[in-house]
């Protein structure tokens, strides 16, 4: 499944982005990235990402049968970071979660919607059978992305979440349900 890895992605301006799989190597990096983001991007996070001590835990912990992280680089810099979560035992063995996280000057530039494709492919190839995102409703863009990679919000979850100035928000659930001519034909339209 990572053995397509590297590759070349275009987006809708017509620039390049790598995609590749994190490796421990790109901790420096990633901490960059991360605190490269503005905190409204960076507000909703699950984890304090300016936290040096929480990207060394990720890298010490790597393990792609858990989280499988996908890196997209310009020019040498990490520019998103996508996730698939899975849990390897238990009644969800078959959901897999997804989270993106794009740099703003690569945001509404179709990077979203590559990631979440790319996610979709990867989770179909690994068996899963449907993905799930969580998304504060107030991204829309986001969940734009999403729901043009074929998610349906099925639920809002009124004030679940707080931001990183402790204020309540609105959560959006969005479910895909996995089939392999589905996942073929959402890369198909992306990527011709």
């Amino acid at each position: 499944m990572l053995e397509e890895y590297p590759k070349k992605v275009r987006l809708k301006d017509g620039a390049f982005v790598t995609l590749r799989p994190m490796t421990r190597d790109d901790e420096h990096g990633v901490y960059l990235f991360f605190n490269s983001l503005s905190e409204a991007t960076r507000q909703f996070l699950r984890n304090d990402v300016l936290n040096r001590k929480i990207i060394t835990a990720w890298m010490r912990e790597l393990n792609y049968e858990k989280v499988l992280p996908i890196i997209a680089e310009y020019e040498g810099k990490i520019v998103a970071n996508a996730t698939l979560h899975r849990k390897t035992f238990g009644w969800g063995r078959h959901v897999g979660e997804v989270r993106v996280v794009i740099d703003c000057g690569f945001q509404g530039r179709g990077l979203g919607g590559i990631l979440s494709d790319e996610m979709c492919r990867i989770a179909v190839a690994g068996g899963l059978k449907k993905l799930v995102a969580r998304i504060v409703t107030a991204r829309e863009d986001a969940i734009k992305a999403f729901e043009s990679s074929g998610f349906e919000s099925v639920a809002v979850l009124k004030n679940y979440v707080k931001d990183i100035n402790q204020n309540y928000a609105d959560i959006a659930i969005m479910v895909k349900e996995l089939t392999p001519l589905k996942a073929e034909g959402s890369l198909r339209r992306r990527h011709a």
